[in-house]
């Protein structure tokens, strides 16, 4: 057996330890999951996650209400009828993003469960949100992002991305596109024991 086949024969023992559960047991037949069942063993209500990202300066962004849409749709609409039309500024958040907002619970959930750091296969805002979290809960944080394609090219928007990963203090593995990603996240949860944030 080789080093790829050996980490992939691991990959569930790997993952119950990078996140402390068995998510089996909330799997209903072959295409199913009991969502409702697995947030009831975790614990978390939602005035605990609430109070979890108001301690770190996620969410309660403002809303905007775009005032020219709101004309429109008055305009258009019999009376009575038209909606004011608002938006949430998320990048009114730690990492400028609502990706923070599951960030912070994961982040948050790993400090508690005693992980040393956090771990995260993205190639967008949400490497960004764990590695801001991760800062701020003075954990260690890795990042594994696809960024490059089969030329070895690196897609602009990832490697900005990355670099974002980097100055907010996590490691960034780069990779190509391709099988590589589970199996070098796979590798990375079992030799650093970090909580699998993704």
């Amino acid at each position: 057996m080789n080093k790829y086949e050996e980490v992939m024969s691991r990959k569930n023992q790997i993952m119950i330890k990078s996140v402390g559960m068995d998510f089996d047991k909330y799997e209903k037949g072959s295409i199913a999951f009991d969502y409702e069942a697995m947030m009831r063993d975790i614990g978390y209500s939602l005035s605990d996650i609430m109070k979890i990202q108001r301690e770190v300066g996620v969410g309660n962004t403002p809303l905007l209400e775009l005032r020219n849409i709101t004309a429109l749709a008055r305009k258009v609409s019999k009376t009575g009828k038209a909606a004011r039309i608002f938006v949430k500024d998320e990048s009114c958040n730690p990492s400028g993003s609502f990706k923070d907002r599951r960030a912070s619970v994961s982040v948050y959930d790993a400090k508690e469960r005693g992980y040393k750091g956090v771990a995260s296969a993205t190639s967008g805002n949400y490497g960004a949100a764990v590695a801001s979290q991760a800062a701020m809960k003075g954990l260690k944080c890795t990042i594994v992002q696809e960024c490059y394609d089969s030329k070895k090219v690196g897609q602009p928007e990832i490697l900005e991305k990355g670099r974002k990963c980097e100055w907010l203090g996590a490691e960034v593995l780069q990779l190509t596109v391709g099988p590589e990603l589970f199996y070098t996240y796979l590798e990375t949860l079992e030799e650093t024991g970090f909580y699998n944030a993704s």
